[in-house]
């Protein structure tokens, strides 16, 4: 199964509230590719 996420943040803590939420949801043996960019405002 692929699936595709676009996730834009705001501020360091709505990412960081973001990967705790999505870390505790995804698969053990999931492979997981980030891409993109980081920028500061």
């Amino acid at each position: 199964m692929i699936d595709n996420f676009i996730f834009t943040s705001n501020s360091e803590e709505e990412t960081r509230n973001f990967a705790n939420d999505f870390a505790s949801k995804v698969d053990k043996n999931a492979v997981i590719v980030l891409t993109g960019e980081l920028r500061f405002w």
